[in-house]
């Protein structure tokens, strides 16, 4: 529209109320002088059914603008909707539940309503990504035992005759355990250094990967059910079916350091199952196995 009619930052603009439109209930027909403070630009994604859905036909301005063109000053402007934001550390249900409970508001001309329900597609990408977040976690923490596990057996069972030697000579099996586990996390130590760095960029890969295959099934979902409802194509309807569009993945030096921890009391944890059968047998038995 402003490129349609030349205008640009700094121009007055004089805008009219529109008699013919359903909520100009009053007739109004005022008209106010406004200044261009910025331009926006955008396309709706999907076919319109009225012109007022167009994002080029779409203004905003300052609510005393908007009250006056349907003949109604800020006190007496009547509002179709409102929005309002909760800071993330505070609970969603407990506030509308605290809110609800404000005598002075009469709540039989009012609805709370949870802005998941305007979002709705992007409700569930975000959900999506937490379920498979959750399935990642899980199934690469339990991968990563049973791997851990296998290696670490494997390399203990390699070592039989050395720990048959070890026992013979009068050491302790607290000891040799000790030794190993101390042999583990010397090589548990800079492996995990170096997970560290590596895992800025296969995060990101990782969550790339998995928001696309999400979002482009939620996206689906999300255009059928609006061209079904036949909901048209202004900028509520694609907020309707709005999605994750891209993810900010970084690794906590906090996050790290417990993970670091838990990696390294799974390796201890590990290293003492492994080795326990081995430990519990006498020397000759395992001399006499590694002939």
């Amino acid at each position: 529209m402003a490129a349609k009619h030349g205008w640009k930052v700094g121009d007055k603009v004089k805008l009219d109320s529109n008699i013919y439109d359903a909520d100009n209930e009053k007739g109004a027909k005022e008209t106010v002088e406004v200044t261009i403070k910025g331009l926006f630009d955008g396309h709706n994604k999907s076919a319109v059914t009225y012109s007022q859905e167009l994002y080029e036909n779409t203004a905003i301005t300052d609510i005393h603008t908007a009250a006056k063109l349907y003949g109604y000053t800020e006190d007496t402007a009547i509002y179709g909707d409102a929005t309002f934001f909760v800071t993330a550390d505070k609970n969603l249900d407990d506030v509308m539940k605290e809110l609800n409970g404000i005598s002075g508001i009469n709540w039989k001309s009012y609805t709370l309503v949870k802005s998941s329900s305007n979002y709705p597609a992007l409700e569930q990408s975000i959900s999506g990504m937490y379920k498979m977040a959750n399935l990642l976690f899980w199934g690469s923490l339990s991968f990563s035992v049973l791997l851990l596990a296998l290696l670490l057996s494997l390399w203990i069972n390699a070592r039989r005759k050395e720990v048959g030697i070890l026992l013979s000579i009068g050491l302790k099996q607290a000891s040799i355990l000790g030794q190993f586990i101390t042999e583990s996390i010397l090589i548990a130590i800079p492996a995990l250094i170096s997970a560290y760095f590596l895992a800025n960029y296969t995060a990101r890969a990782i969550g790339n990967t998995v928001l696309a295959n999400v979002t482009s099934g939620v996206a689906k979902q999300a255009s059928k059910a609006a061209q079904a409802s036949n909901l048209g194509g202004g900028a509520e309807v694609d907020g309707f079916s709005k999605t994750l569009s891209s993810l900010d993945i970084s690794i906590q030096t906090s996050d790290f350091i417990i993970v670091f921890v838990l990696a390294l009391v799974l390796v201890v944890l590990v290293m003492a199952l492994a080795s326990s059968n081995l430990l519990r047998k006498q020397p000759k038995e395992l001399l006499l196995d590694s002939e």
